[in-house]
């Protein structure tokens, strides 16, 4: 019986020991360390509910978003405007964007139209062709203004309070005041003019100048 009691207190004592060793422990983390306790049994229930996330979740890589450089695309509206220079006016056509222009940014653009400059289309030519620029740029819309300077191929002379004025041929504008009075010209020459006289090229009028300037 000796023996058998010694071997209960052999047992009791330790298990003794350790239960009072654990509700001191629980003790003091209750008093001293409560927010640790509160996380633990955070952690163990999220755990549970198969919720559980690190404490340290490493940080979503940020993307650094790089705006690319605008172009000329397919869609993009391709307006042209036609400014005639001698009678100041101006006509607006969206025409079809032309395929070499197809990916170009304003820069290549701008290189693009310098280098149409030096050698237009025929068509542009026929209509006095001066030179182009880029009047606004986006991917959704390009405007471009084609500037002509249409030189007269004829004039007309006529009367105006007794002098000789010369007008282009289709008389959108006065060419020059000659300064030479009707009065002063033959009485052909005067008729003529007063039934609007044409003379057909540049040379022609100068000649005409010298010949009855004073």
């Amino acid at each position: 019986m000796k023996f058998v009691k010694r071997i209960s207190l052999f047992f009791i004592y330790p298990m003794t020991m350790y239960s009072l060793g654990f509700a001191s422990n629980s003790f003091i983390q209750k008093t001293f360390y409560p927010g640790d306790l509160y996380k633990a049994q955070e952690l163990i229930e999220k755990n549970i509910n198969n919720e559980y996330s690190p404490e340290y979740e490493e940080e979503p890589i940020q993307e650094t978003l790089v705006s690319a450089d605008p172009i000329i695309t397919a869609d993009t509206n391709y307006i042209v405007i036609s400014y005639d220079m001698v009678d100041k006016k101006a006509s607006e056509n969206e025409e079809v964007t032309p395929d070499k222009y197809i990916g170009y940014n304003r820069e290549k653009l701008e290189e693009a139209l310098k280098e149409y400059e030096k050698s237009p289309s025929l068509t542009d030519l026929e209509k006095g062709f001066s030179n182009i620029e880029l009047v606004s740029f986006s991917p959704e819309k390009v405007i471009v203004r084609k500037n002509y300077e249409i030189e007269p191929k004829g004039f007309y002379l006529i009367n105006e309070q007794n002098y000789v004025v010369v007008y282009d041929e289709n008389f959108k504008y006065r060419y020059m005041n000659t300064g030479i009075s009707t009065e002063d010209l033959p009485e052909e020459i005067q008729t003529e003019i007063l039934n609007m006289k044409y003379i057909g090229s540049e040379q022609e009028l100068y000649h005409f100048l010298e010949s009855y300037s004073s």
